[in-house]
């Protein structure tokens, strides 16, 4: 029998006990105490979504070691604040632009400047001020890919991938991400096993889109080539897509409101140890220790919390926070997870132009993607600030904020390339997103009983959305599994539109 059916049985057998003792059910008698670790968007989230589920009895811990809004941070230069992380939010992000007006956060649009390509030491390609221009453009260099990726992202991927959504508004939830996407359609599966450039290829996209914008797309998004999966690739070219804005004063914003809204009680320390404790009656029954130790000088410097379910909202390998399993029958976590780092670098000062070969500063595209894996740099591009403060001093002629993409820190030599004159430098290092690649390892939702990873959705693809979706997911995981509404894990019933309102299994 699959392991998770194993898991599930023995909860449905619990659950039965339970009933008959009358100790467990919707109504607050048996509410479980739940630890969160990690305070991003994917943990914040996930409490909202837990106590909506659970009501206001429920003790729900939310540890972090650093900053609440994770991957979602702002950075101060010239007395203004411009996204460090998490930057842009689509229009089809369903869940962000849900909390976004649930919060009445206030939309900034990001402006839909010139645009370049880069390659062998020269912009190769540029869009216009004029969208007819840029059409014309466009038709001349790659013929119809542009319009063929457009369709197929519109009338294809999207359609598929918003069934989450569906099954999710229905208590729906899976243990797997492999389940999920099954459920999604085979076809979002199947794109994992292929990378996106031959998944492109099969929709009659050309070898130059795909070497040039596609590669260019992915190195700006995941400073990764199109030998990322097809599934990742796809929802990168879904978020190049015009019509991106971010939350005024940061997009951490959303994550803040949302620990509020929990109203979870938020603990600032680096969760060192988590270990599983068995009832020694052998009934089955389980619980978790928290060993912690506070980065609040106020608090006392290290402490233990006991949780009948635990829940994991940050990577597990590669982070300075390192957590510790003991006492579980096998290797924790079962499985390994690479993480791509991501160096994002911010300048106050000039362009080089002729490092790009411009006679004048003011023709330099506001962003441009390199194409070619052996650039330094993935992409430069122009900020705007997140929020309304004055900057401390007035930008000289061809002077703004740009923030550059690498893969590693780069030497002296490389910045010079880059800018002429800088006012200001810093260098913000990221564990970002895994390291994509057909038919990775996709990680479950579920580690052991009640232990729970969140991120287990990023092997899919990595965005703001896609923390929440793994979020909602977890939540009613959780919830599903503890309450003994096993109908609602790995179940697909969904609704059709041609079912002339009967439902119909997919």
């Amino acid at each position: 029998m699959h392991f998770f059916g194993l898991v599930n049985l023995m909860f449905l057998s619990m659950h039965i006990l339970l009933l008959q003792t009358g100790l467990c059910n919707d109504n607050e008698e048996m509410l479980p105490r739940i630890g969160i670790v990690g305070a991003g968007l994917g943990g914040t989230s996930c409490a909202f979504y837990l106590r909506q589920l659970l009501g206001s009895k429920a003790t729900i811990d939310i540890f972090e070691a650093s900053k609440v809004g994770g991957r979602t941070a702002v950075i101060k230069i010239n007395g203004q604040k411009f996204e460090a992380g998490g930057s842009v939010i689509h229009n089809q992000n369903k869940y962000m632009v849900d909390f976004a007006e649930k919060f009445n956060k206030k939309r900034l649009s990001r402006s839909d400047g010139i645009f370049g390509l880069y390659s062998n030491g020269d912009i190769v390609f540029e869009t216009s001020r004029w969208t007819a221009v840029t059409l014309s453009k466009l038709l001349w260099r790659y013929g119809l890919d542009a319009y063929k990726i457009h369709d197929w992202t519109k009338n294809f991927l999207s359609k598929k991938f918003n069934r989450i959504y569906e099954f999710q508004d229905g208590g729906m939830a899976f243990t797997t991400v492999e389940d999920m996407l099954r459920a999604m359609g085979d076809e979002l599966l199947n794109m994992t096993h292929s990378s996106l450039k031959d998944v492109l290829l099969d929709i009659g996209v050309s070898e130059k889109f795909i070497d040039e914008l596609a590669q260019g797309v992915m190195r700006n998004n995941y400073g990764q080539s199109t030998g990322v999966h097809g599934l990742v690739g796809a929802v990168s070219l879904i978020g190049a897509e015009p019509g991106l804005w971010s939350v005024e004063n940061g997009n951490k914003e959303i994550s803040e409101a949302l620990l509020r809204e929990s109203k979870a009680n938020f603990i600032e320390a680096n969760v060192k140890t988590v270990t599983l404790y068995k009832d020694e009656l052998g009934t089955g029954s389980i619980s978790y220790e928290v060993d912690y130790e506070n980065q609040n000088e106020k608090s006392e410097s290290t402490g233990t919390r006991e949780y009948d379910i635990v829940i994991l909202a940050a990577p597990l390998e590669g982070t300075k926070f390192k957590i510790a399993f003991a006492d579980f029958p096998g290797p924790m976590p079962p499985f390994s997870q690479k993480f791509h780092t991501t160096v994002a670098m911010f300048v106050l000062g000039k362009v080089n132009t002729t490092t790009f070969h411009l006679d004048n500063p003011d023709n330099f595209p506001a962003d441009l993607f390199t194409t070619q894996p052996d650039n330094f740099f993935n992409s430069l591009g122009k900020l705007s600030p997140v929020d309304t403060a004055q900057p401390e001093h007035a930008y000289e002629p061809g002077q703004a904020v740009w923030k550059t993409f690498l893969n590693k820190n780069p030497n002296q030599e490389e910045i010079s390339s880059l800018f002429e004159s800088r006012e200001d430098l810093r260098l913000v290092d990221w564990l970002a997103y895994p390291e994509y690649a057909p038919n990775m390892k996709l990680p479950p939702f579920q580690l052991y009983d009640r232990l729970y990873y969140i991120n287990a959705i990023e092997s899919a693809a990595s965005a703001m959305e896609m923390a929440v979706i793994g979020s909602r997911n977890v939540a009613l995981l959780a919830y599903n599994q503890w309450f003994g509404h096993f109908d609602k894990i790995d179940e697909i019933h969904l609704q059709t539109p041609s079912a002339d309102n009967k439902n119909s299994e997919l």
